[in-house]
């Protein structure tokens, strides 16, 4: 399991709406979060 940060888990529903740590948009969907993660901050 390397999901990056420690303690964060990815998969929990309490993540709703999903949130960009960096830059605080939110995001429907784990995938829409993670493209625009690689797309605007690199990752």
């Amino acid at each position: 399991m390397d999901q990056g940060e420690p303690g964060l888990d990815y998969n929990d529903s309490n993540l709703n709406p999903l949130i960009c740590d960096i830059c605080k948009q939110t995001f429907d969907s784990l995938d829409k979060l993670g493209e625009h993660q690689k797309q605007k901050h690199n990752m």
